[in-house]
């Protein structure tokens, strides 16, 4: 993760246009593209956790070196979006599921107005915060904990690296939650882990035409009778 994920400087042929600005170079990514949404948040918080646990190099617990992460039904461990996960799935094989929390939005001046574009242009940004519960799941409850060790100090180890190279304005280990039974899984326990991340969304409006001009007088006030 040396070199950053997205382009330091956008492509400006499309934002000349009015097209969203494409910094992918050929190389389609939804993150450089659209910038944070739910959904590849998500995705994000799967890879790097795939990644982590497919090489035993990475590992600090012995316990999940000969458990590791491969694409199929065989991996040694399950890592899955909460949102098609079901404890049939995970078996008897230890898991971290990943659950995106709610994201909260901080407006900076009226009409998040942040300054005019050299062509004139109004511009515009808004914060962002948002969070995912990465529950770590096993049969045992000491199995858990060990697992939710082993993914707590990477995200607080990495958290740094993983802000810089996905251009976030924060990305941080917030909470370890207490060991407890996981209610959809019968004898199993689980251990919440919950990841903050910041970002700034910054937009310019290019109006051919007022909004509202193309609205009639009569669509506003329609005949009664």
């Amino acid at each position: 993760m040396a070199a950053p994920y997205c382009p330091e400087d956008p492509v400006a042929e499309d934002a000349k246009v009015g097209f969203p600005e494409d910094r992918t170079d050929g190389q389609p990514n939804p993150l450089c593209s659209l910038g944070p949404r739910p959904i590849i948040m998500t995705g994000l918080m799967r890879i790097l956790l795939t990644d982590h646990f497919s090489d035993a190099s990475n590992i600090e617990h012995k316990l999940f070196r000969k458990r590791l992460w491969k694409k199929g039904d065989d991996t040694g461990i399950l890592i899955e979006d909460a949102t098609v996960w079901t404890p049939g799935k995970t078996g008897s094989r230890p898991a971290v599921i990943i659950k995106r929390n709610t994201w909260k939005s901080q407006k900076v001046s009226l009409n998040n107005f942040s300054g005019t574009t050299s062509d004139g242009f109004d511009e515009h940004i808004k914060f962002w915060r948002g969070s995912h519960t990465l529950f770590c799941i096993a049969k045992e409850g000491a199995e858990a904990e060990i697992l939710a060790a082993e993914v707590y100090r990477m995200m607080m180890h990495f958290a740094p690296v993983f802000r810089e190279y996905f251009n976030l304005m924060l990305f941080e280990l917030m909470d370890v939650g207490a060991l407890g039974e996981i209610e959809e899984a019968n004898e199993c326990y689980g251990v919440p882990i919950t990841v903050m991340y910041g970002w700034s969304d910054v937009w310019v409006l290019r109006q051919h035409t007022p909004k509202l001009k193309r609205i009639g007088i009569s669509e506003l006030f329609p005949p009664t009778c």
